[in-house]
């Protein structure tokens, strides 16, 4: 499928999933895809996704289309990224939705806008204040959720290698009872990280398979197996988009992992995806007249 197919590749097979049985968890959200009020509290054991419609229609698309060489796809992939990321730009902190998403949320801002290739959406990310991530998250999150993020940072604004120590140094014990999370979700994509922050290729593909298994483990259970999130693994797809753009070969191969995010680094600006948008406004059908008794 890809120009490089003569490379040795590792596969890592997705568990079994129904598209027309995912749903989200939700006692797995930091917060719901249609916000409320009262907001549901934040579960100190996790996991925290950050949703979106956007997020929910891609999961269903990628259940056929494992590798997101659809345009199709890709409409719902920017849906979610706009969405997830907007909450950490300056419109969504004027309007406070940054307060509901968290630590949790930055993070998929962040990992959407590297997918996106979206600079300038990762400036804003970058010089989001963590000490604002802190007040909000309160004592939900260990302190390894914004270290994690402000290495991101510093990563994005001096490159990954100025902080490769910092990454090895993160102490991921969990001190809320979120250890299951912690090691199969966080720390998984903190070992991926400091690999290509070392330019560690054999490092990188060998972490990255295994990121993609630990995936797979805290996934494939009853209460996780439809969720959403368990389509693909958002911070080892974003890691695995850096490390391609920076030369880095991706060796591994998962329905976790759709490479059409990371082959195609233009696919958010791409005239397949535009010829969709523009066949979906032109479909559209339009809102009906107000009524006047």
């Amino acid at each position: 499928m890809w120009d490089d197919d003569d490379r040795v590749v590792e596969t890592v097979p997705r568990h079994d999933m129904d598209a027309f049985a995912i749903e989200a968890v939700e006692a797995g959200s930091v917060a719901p895809t249609v916000y409320r009020i009262p907001m549901p509290p934040v579960r100190a054991d996790g996991p925290n996704f950050a949703r979106s419609f956007g997020g929910e229609l891609l999961a269903r698309a990628l259940i056929w289309d494992a590798h997101a060489v659809n345009p199709q796809s890709w409409f719902y992939a920017e849906m979610a990224s706009r969405t997830v990321t907007d909450r950490f730009r300056a419109a969504g902190i004027e309007s406070g939705f940054d307060r509901h998403d968290r630590v949790a949320g930055w993070r998929a801002a962040f990992w959407w806008a590297v997918i996106a290739r979206d600079e300038d959406a990762l400036r804003e990310l970058a010089s989001y204040p963590i000490e604002r991530l802190r007040e909000y998250g309160g004592t939900a999150f260990d302190e390894c959720h914004y270290e994690w993020a402000r290495i991101l940072q510093d990563a994005w604004r001096y490159g990954p290698d100025a902080v490769t120590e910092q990454a090895w140094g993160i102490d991921t014990t969990s001190r809320l009872g979120a250890q299951s999370p912690v090691s199969q979700l966080l720390r998984p994509s903190i070992e991926v990280f400091a690999r290509l922050a070392a330019r560690d290729q054999n490092g990188f593909s060998w972490e990255l398979a295994n990121g993609l298994r630990a995936h797979r483990t805290f996934f494939d259970t009853d209460t996780w197996r439809h969720d959403p999130e368990a389509t693909m693994s958002l911070p080892l797809l974003g890691l695995a988009c850096w490390a391609h753009d920076l030369g880095m070969s991706i060796d591994v191969e998962s329905e976790y992992l759709p490479l059409g995010f990371v082959y195609r680094p233009d696919w958010l600006h791409s005239p397949e995806l535009a010829e969709v948008q523009r066949v979906t406004a032109n479909t559209t059908p339009p809102s009906p007249p107000a009524h006047h008794d």
